[in-house]
């Protein structure tokens, strides 16, 4: 039976050609699996491209010679890095397949999830990596997975509904507490945080599609809704997943902004992504360095008062501004 294989296969089977380093590949190859049907035809690729996935995670695991910190690590893709957290059976996995493109084991029995997993979450014009970690309260992995936690840009908690979510919230921010991993709470200032700088964090009620979970939401947004984005989510019927990418956007404090050359139009596809508060020269640092030295001003589509606005360069950027530059 032929594979009848579709257009994107062949762009995605380029991408992991094109890949160097493991991760890259293990990213691209769960892109590609995912664009392969599902029939008879396809069932010898499908077993072929798992048996390379799960080759290439084993390679990616890096323990360090030390011994101390962090026995894995994940490399960052994408705008931004968000790392769940939850207990034994919450659901994490089944998020992380609904929400991206990876291929998580998703089973009843816990420590499902033995090590880093990693997916790209779409949303609109960038991607956002999604990590699954083992369970929370592990002897044997919660070393590693606070490093990665540490190193994330954001973490989502996951609490099941069905099983006492306000205690398990309540459980995981103690156990942040002790990592020492602070989390940013809603409208703080955290501008002179220091070293320790807090981090966004959402929490995901899963499995909200059994029945009788209202109340559960109800206190949970009550308890929590003022200080985190809580997000009513069901894996199983893929409910809450735009809401989810919608907070995740808002609370990972980054915007999109546009380049253009002059007399030419812009290139919408490929934003930069930067932190909120950026300016007009912090843009011009990650394009090149030579337009920090040669800039004498720039053009602003977008949030200037009208189009082609020529500001400063501490002119403060907005999202999906566009920005021309003109250079000495």
């Amino acid at each position: 039976m032929p594979a009848n294989l579709p257009p994107e296969y062949y762009t995605a089977e380029l991408r992991f050609k094109q890949a160097t380093i493991p991760q890259e590949k293990i990213l691209a190859l769960e892109e590609l699996i995912s664009t392969v049907p599902k029939h008879k035809g396809t069932d010898k690729l499908r077993a072929d491209l798992r048996r390379r996935l799960s080759k290439l995670r084993d390679e990616s695991l890096k323990k360090k010679k030390s011994g101390k910190g962090d026995l894995y690590t994940v490399e960052k893709h994408g705008a931004s890095q968000a790392a769940l957290v939850g207990f034994a059976n919450s659901g994490k996995s089944s998020v992380l397949a609904a929400i991206t493109n990876a291929h998580p084991v998703i089973a009843d029995f816990p420590m499902s999830t033995v090590m880093p997993l990693s997916g790209m979450m779409p949303f609109e014009d960038i991607q956002f990596q999604i990590i699954d970690l083992p369970p929370v309260g592990n002897d044997s992995t919660d070393g590693w997975v606070s490093g990665i936690l540490r190193s994330a840009h954001m973490l989502i908690l996951v609490v099941d509904s069905c099983n006492d979510p306000k205690t398990q919230t309540e459980l995981l921010l103690d156990q942040l507490k002790i990592w020492k991993i602070p989390l940013m709470k809603t409208g703080e200032d955290t501008s002179q945080a220091g070293s320790l700088r807090p981090k966004p964090a959402v929490i995901i009620v899963n499995k909200t599609d059994t029945g009788g979970r209202a109340p559960e939401m109800t206190d949970m947004k009550r308890m929590y809704g003022a200080h985190f984005p809580v997000v009513s989510f069901s894996a199983l019927k893929k409910k809450g997943i735009n809401e989810l990418k919608n907070v995740l956007f808002t609370s990972s404090g980054i915007i999109r902004v546009y380049s253009k050359e002059p007399g030419k139009e812009p290139d919408m596809d490929s934003p930069f992504t930067l932190p909120y508060g950026s300016n007009v020269l912090n843009l011009a640092h990650i394009i090149h360095k030579d337009f920090v030295r040669s800039l004498k001003y720039a053009c602003i589509w977008g949030s200037a008062k009208f189009e082609g606005q020529r500001v400063q360069k501490d002119y403060l950027l907005h999202d999906r501004d566009i920005v021309e530059y003109h250079i000495r």
